[in-house]
């Protein structure tokens, strides 16, 4: 136990009120991704109930308008998120100053044009009464309950402001304190400084710029399919989701290389070399043996359930009805692994390694891997406590991939296990393949990053 409170001490900032700056600044970062209008009956996650109706309803058409505006009026909450981390690292002479201007004054601002256009709005026929508060006298209740409705983008983008402003507080007083860092590590080299300091200034463009480089990757590939499809069938392409992800990728992989400074191409040629064959069938076996762990707990659950009370009445399950493989069109994400796993295990791996020590490197650089999916994780977020759910699913997922991946990596000299590893993992989880019809998603996904875990505690200690 003592083992472990040390442990988890030298992996937080050695000035633990960082935590709210950093998480508030997260929280405001994100709020593009979440629900910010009022539910309505026929709402499902991940459709566009904006867009679905006639131009002639009027319904619609408020529901059409109030998207735009959204959009707009978020934008200043996101930059502030993204502000907020870059002072995390880069704080200056007047931090004070910067997180007023930069984070505070932009998130207020936007909250600030969401409330207003949506209490405008409440007023009119157009905009939906959800509750009979909203319905009731324009009083202070009503206010609150119009404001509230809109849903998590406000809720989160308000308690994200909080935390900045308690944080800000305390360094106003002097009692906290910038930039980020980590208790019990050794200052750099001054060579290795420079390095450092453009590895931060990778990582803050991995959390907070992935989108527009998404952007940019997707435009590009829809451009050469346009260009392709005068000339060619269309279902002789591949999908182009996963090309986007690699094209996004391989872009973030030119900034990792940036970074890494001098010998970026020696280390390359060094990471990438083929490592012997147990190894790569170790980074296939894992993931779908892993993968394959929630379908037999379906399968065993059901049977004993048979057993129990249907034996004799209904024929038992059949065990290969629980198992499916993905369709190969998935096997496309292969690509966007192996060149996340150039960037996180191939060029930052080694100099985690050797800044912050064998075991803390690995939750470290699973914190950061982490937070680089934070701008996807949320689309469908339609609830507060699904925020949560998510947040705690991807840490833990990626912090207990980070050790079986680093594993793999120093054990091999190569990326292609882990490659491999990462590639399989996500097939299995954009087919769905690792779940069933009825299961609960939260349950399979907790089985399957608690396997990794485990898998990952494992190779480590023995």
């Amino acid at each position: 136990m003592k083992r472990l409170i040390l442990f988890a001490r030298s992996v937080i900032p050695e000035d633990p009120a960082q935590l709210l700056f950093l998480g508030g600044s997260v929280l405001l970062l994100i709020c593009m991704q979440l629900r910010c209008f009022p539910l309505v009956p026929d709402y499902a996650p991940g459709s566009n109930v904006f867009l679905g109706g006639s131009y002639e309803d009027p319904f619609a058409r408020a529901y059409q308008s109030w998207l735009l505006f959204s959009i707009a009026a978020r934008l200043p909450i996101v930059f502030a998120g993204a502000a907020g981390l870059f002072i995390c690292f880069w704080p200056g002479t007047h931090p004070v100053g910067r997180i007023f201007g930069f984070v505070c004054l932009p998130a207020l601002a936007g909250v600030a044009a969401i409330c207003g256009r949506s209490l405008y709005l409440a007023q009119h026929s157009g905009f939906p009464y959800m509750s009979v508060l909203q319905g009731g006298p324009h009083n202070q209740a009503w206010a609150f309950s119009t404001v509230w409705s809109l849903g998590p983008a406000v809720h989160m983008s308000a308690v994200g402001i909080a935390l900045v402003l308690v944080f800000l507080s305390r360094l106003a007083m002097g009692i906290a304190s910038l930039p980020l860092s980590l208790a019990h590590t050794e200052d750099a080299a001054p060579r290795q400084d420079e390095m450092w300091r453009r590895i931060r200034t990778f990582i803050w463009i991995s959390i907070t710029g992935v989108s527009v480089i998404g952007i940019v990757a997707g435009t590009s590939v829809r451009a050469v399919y346009g260009v392709l499809l005068r000339f060619v069938n269309y279902r002789s392409l591949p999908a182009n989701a996963p090309l986007d992800t690699a094209l996004a990728t391989g872009l973030l992989g030119g900034v990792a290389a940036w970074a890494i400074g001098e010998g970026r191409w020696k280390e390359l040629r060094q990471f990438t070399r083929l490592p012997k064959t147990k190894f790569c069938m170790l980074g296939v076996i894992f993931p779908i043996a892993i993968n394959l762990i929630p379908n037999l707990v379906a399968y065993l659950s059901d049977r004993i359930h048979w057993a129990a009370f249907e034996l004799g009445n209904f024929s038992p399950p059949i065990f290969a009805s629980y198992f499916r493989f993905p369709d190969p069109h998935y096997f496309w994400f292969l690509f966007p692994a192996a060149f996340e796993e150039i960037i996180w295990r191939g060029y930052l791996q080694p100099r985690f390694v050797q800044r912050f020590g064998l075991i803390r490197w690995v939750f470290l650089l699973g914190l950061a891997w982490s937070a680089f999916h934070f701008l996807g994780d949320f689309q469908k977020t339609t609830e507060d406590y699904q925020i949560l759910l998510k947040l705690t699913s991807r840490l833990g997922f990626c912090i207990a991939m980070s050790y079986v991946l680093g594993w793999l990596t120093l054990r091999s000299g190569s990326i292609w296990p882990a490659a491999l590893a990462h590639g399989l993992q996500n097939v299995w989880a954009f087919s769905g393949a690792h779940s069933l019809d009825g299961q609960d998603p939260l349950r399979v996904t907790t089985i399957i990053w608690t396997c990794w875990g485990l898998l990952g505690f494992a190779l480590f200690r023995f």
